[in-house]
């Protein structure tokens, strides 16, 4: 007998393969990405198994269904299937798929069982289609003859195709794009041909033929239009189990791919932070760290990687000593533990390689402990440079104030020991001009008028420098008294008056009605005064001098306030600014045109501040100055802390 084959139906039985195996690798790829869950992969094992199984049963029976057997007069054999050889069929069929599912759901596998796989598998589908052809009937005795040579072919082939499609599988499979679009499609498509090229070649190796006995038993034959229904119910599950596992796998995919696109993004933000950075879940268990922390965690043997728990981590910091306080062993783990657990605040490491780290950590509900180590070594050195440098800036001043002080006490005491034989100079130089005079000695009387000025000069000097000497060293004694301020201003005015004659200057005083008394230290007030009237006149040429006193309430308080006003040059706003700085005028032209020390203002601010007022200073170039001194109506002892808060 011979046989022809229905295209259509060939054509059928190959892509009912190639879904069956397509389908399967798509839950072999579900089995991968499950989290090791032993109840679950059996589900998905056996689902596996049962659809390729169920996909090469029906296409070994598709493809004997498209078989017409007919004899040599052109006529057609009916054929029948044994019910239970049929079923038999199957079990090799599912056993080959346990062996697909199992190989393709591994993440790893090495060619030797790669190799061996495939066999069995080759083996399975082989044993299906030779259990299948035996359970072919008809109504009389049909002889099946095979040959081995094609009978090895088909073996062969099948599993070497199947090899190929696994290791296809794979290799296409270790890249993700690739495993999206082509992995299972070209898996698929090579053991689904595995399975129909075995058939056809077997087939094509079996000669049929009729005996010479008849079979009138067919209760257990399967009538091919029964057989029909079967292989279509086989392949609507295996067509329907392929869409449903594209379109989950589609969905799946994108889900995976962007998931992975997230935590790609993420990772490199979390790179992107210039601190330490790493992420703990609700078990402590490290989630994600840049490699920032990493490094910075890390030491010689221990290497810090996701999953590690962090007890394990700072147990590893303590056990090397790596920051300052880890000697104290369980009790500094024991408190870093706790405000881990507890974060109150941030902290500072000093790890021994002398770096700083300021530590933050914080709870997340429901996600765990983020902890941010920011590198704060650069800010530590510069604290510890201000601090060194403050220190010696303290010793500097300390050092400063003891030589300024020692340096006015030798000012006072050399002050004073000059003004002895400096009177003595003055007295004898006014003896021997009033001796001059009376015999009428003419030539020495200039000379005389000379030196007796000139140690005046001298002798004010030194007094200023005496004064300036004696309140920088505390030593400046107050006096305190109440007298009539009036009577006062009119003495200072009479002492004051053969200076203004000299220069054509006028001085108007103009006192408050009643004014009454002052309560201070009424020679300071007299110098402080004379002071301020000798210079505006030293500065006046016949111009007007306004001396102005009158009384105000300040905040309870009575104040005595003296404006003194004249209309002389005048001093721009930088020698103003400096004008009661000691040893300073307004320029050189100044001390040669006027003369003067620069201690007058110096020695009068110091003495305001001291009996407990102040004084302030207006001035425009070419209009005039004004200064004005504001004293209490009652003087009060001020504290030294006082006049420096004043200077």
């Amino acid at each position: 007998m011979y046989g022809s084959y229905d295209t259509s139906l060939v054509l059928l039985s190959v892509i009912i393969s190639c879904l069956g195996v397509y389908a399967t690798l798509g839950i072999a790829d579900r089995m991968r990405a499950l989290d090791n869950n032993p109840l679950t992969e059996k589900i998905w094992l056996s689902a596996g198994s049962l659809t390729l199984g169920t996909g090469i049963w029906a296409m070994h029976f598709i493809g004997m269904l498209a078989f017409t057997l007919k004899t040599a007069e052109d006529t057609s054999i009916t054929v029948l299937y044994d019910l239970a050889t049929t079923l038999c069929s199957v079990v090799p069929a599912i056993l080959a798929g346990v062996i697909v599912v199992n190989i393709a759901s591994r993440r790893t596998v090495n060619q030797k069982r790669l190799l061996f796989y495939g066999v069995l598998m080759g083996a399975g589908i082989g044993v299906m289609h030779y259990i299948g052809m035996m359970a072919m009937q008809s109504d009389k005795e049909l002889i099946m003859l095979i040959d081995m040579t094609g009978f090895l072919v088909s073996v062969i082939v099948a599993a070497m195709l199947g090899i190929t499609s696994l290791y296809a599988n794979k290799v296409l499979s270790t890249d993700k794009y690739t495993r999206t679009k082509w992995a299972k499609i070209v898996s698929a498509i090579t053991m689904g041909f595995a399975g129909a090229a075995m058939h056809y070649i077997a087939m094509s190796s079996t000669t049929f033929s009729l005996g010479n006995h008849s079979i009138n038993d067919t209760d257990f034959l399967l009538n091919p239009q029964y057989l029909t229904l079967g292989i279509s119910l086989a392949a609507f599950f295996i067509i329907s189990l392929a869409i449903v596992v594209t379109v989950v796998d589609i969905r799946l995919e994108k889900a995976a791919l962007s998931e992975q696109t997230s935590r790609t993004h993420t990772l490199a933000a979390i790179e992107s932070i210039p601190n330490a950075f790493g992420l703990y879940d609700m078990q402590d268990n490290l989630i994600v760290c840049n490699n920032m922390y990493r490094n910075l965690m890390s030491t010689e043997h221990f290497k810090v990687k996701e999953g590690i728990h962090f007890k394990d981590l700072i147990q590893n910091l303590a056990d090397n000593q790596l920051i300052f306080g880890t000697e104290r062993g369980e009790e500094w783990i024991k408190d870093r533990l706790a405000s881990h657990y507890n974060p109150k605040g941030d902290f500072i490491h000093h790890w021994k390689s002398d770096k700083w780290m300021q530590v933050s950590e914080r709870r997340v509900w429901n996600v765990g402990t983020v902890a941010i180590h920011t590198d704060i070594t650069e800010l530590k050195h510069t604290e510890q440079e201000l601090e060194q440098a403050m220190q010696k800036a303290q010793q500097a001043q300390l050092i400063a104030e003891q030589a300024n002080t020692a340096k006015s006490a030798f000012l006072a005491n050399m002050s004073h020991e000059l003004r002895t034989p400096m009177n003595a100079i003055i007295g004898y130089s006014e003896m021997l001009l009033e001796e001059a005079e009376d015999l009428g000695q003419k030539d020495f009387i200039a000379d005389l008028t000379k030196i007796r000025i000139a140690g005046k000069h001298l002798l004010d000097v030194i007094n200023n420098i005496l004064d300036i000497s004696k309140i920088e060293a505390g030593k400046m004694e107050i006096y305190p008294e109440n007298f009539d301020l009036t009577k006062a201003i009119h003495e200072i005015a009479s002492t004051i008056q053969p200076l203004l004659d000299k220069k054509t200057n006028k001085l108007i005083i103009d006192i408050e009605d009643n004014i009454g008394t002052l309560y201070t230290d009424l020679t300071k007030v007299k110098q402080a005064l004379f002071n301020l009237l000798s210079n505006a006149n030293k500065f006046t040429d016949m111009g007007k001098i306004n001396l102005t006193i009158y009384k105000i309430i300040d905040n309870g308080n009575g104040w005595i306030l003296f404006s003194v006003k004249d209309t002389g040059i005048g001093m721009t706003a930088e020698q103003l600014d400096k004008v009661f700085e000691a040893f300073t005028q307004a320029d050189n032209s100044t001390t040669r045109k006027y003369g003067g020390t620069g201690l007058g203002l110096t020695i009068t601010k110091k003495f305001c501040n001291i009996l407990g007022g102040s004084i302030e200073a207006n001035s425009l170039v070419g209009q005039g100055s004004e200064f004005i001194i504001k004293l209490p109506t009652f003087y009060k002892k001020v504290t030294k802390k006082f006049m420096e808060l004043e200077e």
